[in-house]
């Protein structure tokens, strides 16, 4: 990790250098001083890993502390002088200036000594270790240039074991039947039951399937709410004890259901199985799956010896299947090279049959040449980590091998992952997180978001993340889960590089020399240390109001935070809310990152102003927000604007086109004709790098006709219509004439009888997603949807859903979308001649 925080320190300055100009001239050469010791220990470093892997020596581990602590000082001071050089904006230097300048020389010159002694310190401690061959062959830890995503339900040797399983649903009788899936870690236990859990045939069978994770660190309190809410139940409904929410699970429980609880650690530990059993009405042919370690787990929990299944190791040949099916997904898994595939087995065999080691040492190799001297000398490399550890411990050895292999930009975003226990990690978390300390930026013409995303697949494509849902709309991963014992490694390795502070059961936690900390649920704040004035990242999830009134007294403690993640419970106490919460939400002048779910109060603080640096506002779920303060407007680094969940708000301030650099837009709600500051869309002329819009619309004055041809950049818009009258749907229909670029649309409550005229492949000639949502009225595609001689469809996907009165025919919108390879429908009675129940969930794939 410590290389990688040198790359980015060392990437800002050399950006600050040359990005400044003659600004801060009369620092350029202390800061070539300090870029000539940071080339130093880059230099070292590159040598570093090698010498940790062969010596694992203490004295490097205590110098490599060290020397990350002053990198991230010399981060801090360019931070300083960023910060400083939006507030004087041209501006002459003024006293205060001077005494900038002066204390940021000293304490410049500081650093540089610190460094200069710890050069020395490797030299005289070190001198014989940096004698050993340094960085290796260029072709480690190279950068995946073109992600696959490997095919999560792609799966080997599992069918046999599928089939038992399905034994044990059928002999279900009329009790409640717990069925147990045992075996060693990686060896394949939530593959399963994620296979099952994605069975469609199950569907038809229960009326309700769950699937959770449990692990080592959960809470039956939270364990019921998670259960709750994928029972679509209403936050409201979970206030009360644990014996309300047991009583409210039985009541919900309606139908026979299907429970898989993944990775049981204990039943014993608090009476909690038996707790949850009293919540679980024993329908007839209900079942419980739960996924352990240990089969008297499954026994205590009431699984028979009937419905005990044990997982066995991959044989050779099935293991070999599995990680050609993972590198060789271009080539339909077939390997393409003999000498490749005698390496592959070679590596195959040293991962012992278990199934979890043999995708990572596959997704491991997704990244690498297709060259067999490569991949020997990871084949070797695997060998030598598994000489190191335990023989017992062979995807642990496999796992710290992928981590080693990563590209240095990516191990920051990987560690991070530390932070989240046992839920889905909603990847949009993770990327704001990334961009906010600056792990990610802008690179080759894309947005850092989407950098973000390219990290995202490649972790996927590493197996080192396993996807969990997908969108709807753009068959996308948007959450993913870390298999438990990633996870153990993620935390060892996050402890050992000092990069977030975790408690004994790997936790997230706060403490005084923190760089990065959270507090899950309803942990009192004020036995942790909130004066660390090095923290950069906070994240706070399902926290009670209280947490957040406590952190927003310290947040003069807080100066040097970048990140400011809070979701808050939603079953708190509104009565603890004040109006001024976030008055000194002002002092975080070096926050990038501020998202707040989840929140009862009526506005944002004016001081919102101070944070100049700030590129990602999200605000989800405000229900009593009603106008954002004016001075938002002035926020011009802003990148990413999402306000949604915010049903009282009610207009977007006036001057929104001083947010030059906004390229995603969420929730944006146009003023009224005739209404004095407020911002009405055609100010969103000037936002030429926007590309992603959220618009939500609520009567016929917001909307003047031709308008939205002022975005002629636009890639994605999705229009939420929250009024169904005809009035409005007349207006829609001629908002715009053509959006050239656009390649997604959603129509969300639109009202009219046919879908809007401009719905054509005239207009929108680059449209590859298209989603008709939640349009009651609707009869009839518009006929300029079908009838165009001078341009064809380019649609990839379709979904259509809740749309009662939509009455069209299979075959002709097939034939109208030549380029069709998914569609999706949802409650569309009406529809003829679908290949499947249109009245329920379905859908169709090309090929």
């Amino acid at each position: 990790m410590v290389d990688a925080v040198v790359t980015v320190a060392l990437d800002r300055l050399l950006q600050m250098l040359t990005s400044q100009g003659l600004e801060f001239i009369r620092f350029d050469r202390d800061f070539k001083e300090v870029r000539t010791e940071l080339l130093y220990i880059k230099s070292f470093l590159k040598d570093a890993e090698m010498i940790k892997q062969v010596n694992q020596m203490a004295m490097l581990r205590i110098i490599m502390q060290e020397l990350r602590e002053m990198v991230y000082d010399v981060e801090d001071i360019m931070e300083d002088f960023e910060l400083h050089r939006l507030k004087i904006h041209g501006r002459c230097a003024s006293l205060s200036s001077l005494k900038f300048f002066y204390d940021k020389r000293k304490r410049l010159g500081i650093v540089r000594e610190r460094m200069t002694k710890a050069r020395e310190r490797i030299t005289t401690y070190l001198g014989t270790a940096l004698a050993l061959p340094g960085q290796g062959p260029e072709w480690r830890r190279q950068q995946l240039k073109n992600p696959i995503l490997v095919d999560e339900a792609v799966t080997v040797g599992l069918a046999e074991d599928r089939q038992k399983i399905g034994e044990c649903f059928l002999e279900a009788s009329g009790h409640l039947t717990v069925i147990g899936i045992v075996g060693m870690g990686g060896i394949g236990k939530t593959t399963l039951a994620q296979q099952i859990y994605n069975d469609s045939s199950l569907r038809e069978q229960y009326g309700y399937i769950i699937f959770l994770t449990v692990s080592r660190s959960f809470e039956l309190k939270e364990l019921i709410r998670s259960m709750l809410r994928k029972l679509n139940e209403s936050e409201d409904s979970m206030r009360g004890d644990t014996w309300d929410l047991l009583r409210t699970l039985h009541h919900k429980l309606d139908k026979k259901y299907l429970i898989i609880l993944d990775d049981v650690w204990g039943a014993d530990e608090g009476l909690w199985w038996e707790s949850l059993k009293s919540g679980l009405p024993h329908r007839a042919g209900s079942c419980v799956i739960v996924t352990t370690r240990d089969e008297e787990v499954a026994r205590s929990m009431g699984a028979t010896h009937r419905c005990i299944h044990h997982l066995r190791l991959l044989s050779e040949e099935n293991g070999w299947s599995l990680f050609s099916k993972v590198v060789f997904a271009r080539d339909g898994g077939h390997c393409p090279n003999k000498d490749l595939e005698v390496i592959g087995k070679e590596m195959v065999s040293q991962c012992r049959g278990l199934p979890l080691a043999i995708k990572i040492a596959g997704g491991m190799m997704v990244a690498k040449e297709k060259c067999a001297d490569e991949w020997s000398q990871i084949s070797k490399h695997l060998k030598q980590e598994l000489a190191t550890h335990n023989k017992d411990k062979v995807v642990f050895s496999t796992l710290c091998l992928s981590y080693e292999e990563l590209p240095t930009h990516l191990k920051p975003c990987f560690l991070s992952l530390a932070m989240f226990q046992d839920t889905e990690i909603l990847l949009h978390k993770m990327i704001h997180w990334w961009i906010g300390e600056g792990f990610i930026r802008e690179r080759n013409g894309k947005t850092a978001f989407e950098v973000g995303e390219e990290c995202i697949n490649e972790l996927l494509d590493r197996c080192l993340l396993i996807g969990s849902s997908k969108s709807l709309f753009q068959n996308k991963v948007f959450g993913c889960i870390l298999h438990d014992m990633v996870r153990d490694m993620v935390i060892k390795i996050a402890r050992e590089e000092n990069f977030m502070c975790l408690d004994d059961k790997g936790r997230p936690s706060l403490c005084v020399q923190s760089r990065r900390g959270g507090i899950l649920r309803s942990i009192n704040l004020e036995r942790f240390e909130l004066n660390s004035k090095s923290l950069r990242t906070f994240v706070g999830m399902q926290i009670e109001d209280s947490v957040l009134k406590t952190l927003c007294q310290n947040m003069s403690q807080l100066k040097r935070l970048r990140v400011l993640d809070l979701s808050l419970s939603t079953t708190s106490n509104a009565d603890l809310i004040d109006e001024n919460s976030l008055s000194k939400i002002g002092l975080l002048q070096h926050l990038i990152c501020l998202k707040i779910e989840n929140c009862r109060l009526k506005k944002l603080p004016n001081s919102i102003t101070n944070l100049r640096k700030l590129q990602i506002l999200r605000l989800y779920n405000w229900p009593n927000l009603r106008r954002l303060p004016p001075s938002i407007t002035t926020l011009e680094q802003l990148n990413i604007m999402q306000i949604f969940g915010c049903d009282s708000l009610e207009c977007m301030p006036k001057r929104f086109s001083n947010l030059h650099n906004l390229q995603i837009l969420w929730g944006f709600t146009p003023g009224s004709w005739g209404h004095k500051g407020e911002c009405r869309v055609a100010e969103l002329r000037h936002l030429n790098q926007l590309k992603i819009l959220l618009i939500e619309i609520k009567s016929e004055d917001q909307i003047v006709g031709e308008e939205l041809n002022i975005l002629p950049q636009l890639q994605d818009l999705k229009i939420e219509v929250r009024n169904g009258s005809s009035e409005l749907a007349g207006k829609i229909n001629y908002w715009f004439s053509s959006l050239q670029q656009l390649q997604r649309l959603r129509l969300y409550g639109f009202q009219g009888v046919t879908t809007p005229t401009w719905l054509n492949p005239t207009s929108l000639p680059n449209l590859r997603n298209l989603a008709i949502v939640f349009s009651e009225r609707l009869v009839k595609l518009n006929p300029v949807f079908w009838n165009n001689q001078n341009a064809k469809w380019k649609v990839e996907v379709l979904v259509l859903m809740h749309l009662d009165e939509l009455d069209e025919e299979w075959n002709m919108i097939k034939g109208a979308l030549p380029c069709l390879k998914l569609l999706k429908v949802e409650v569309c009675p009406k529809l003829k001649l679908f290949p499947f129940d249109v009245t329920r969930k379905g859908q169709w794939k090309k090929g």
